[in-house]
């Protein structure tokens, strides 16, 4: 009958509480590292992108993303990949979006060669 908050919600937004019951959020969506959005994608509830993923311009996402893929389309589709399957295991686990800032200047130009990137670390 009423989409009041005092009945739906079990914030504290309002003093009195009516709910017996806990209203059940839109599920988390998670974006990886390094993801691409072009513009005017939308992204469903819950969904979670991957790593590195590319997603096209309008795609409307409604299902994970694995890391490196690219999608694109009406329902988002696996379009290509951006590397092998052993280089884009390798970058996830490089983490090197955690790298502090002088190792990201250091290796700054290995980062338009992925596989330079990764065999300098030791990791392909």
């Amino acid at each position: 009958m009423s989409t009041s908050p005092v009945f739906l919600s079990h914030r504290d937004s309002v003093k009195a509480k009516f709910s017996r019951h806990v209203f059940e959020y839109c599920p988390k969506t998670t974006i990886g590292h390094d993801v691409w959005i072009g513009f005017g994608a939308k992204i469903r509830s819950g969904v979670k992108i991957g790593n590195g993923a590319v997603v096209g311009m309008g795609a409307v996402v409604t299902r994970d993303v694995e890391p490196y893929m690219v999608v694109a389309g009406n329902p988002a589709r696996v379009v290509s990949q951006r590397f092998s399957n052993a280089v884009a295991a390798a970058l996830n686990a490089s983490a090197w979006w955690d790298m502090n800032d002088a190792d990201l200047k250091a290796n700054a130009a290995l980062f338009t060669d992925p596989e330079m990137f990764l065999n300098s670390r030791g990791l392909l």
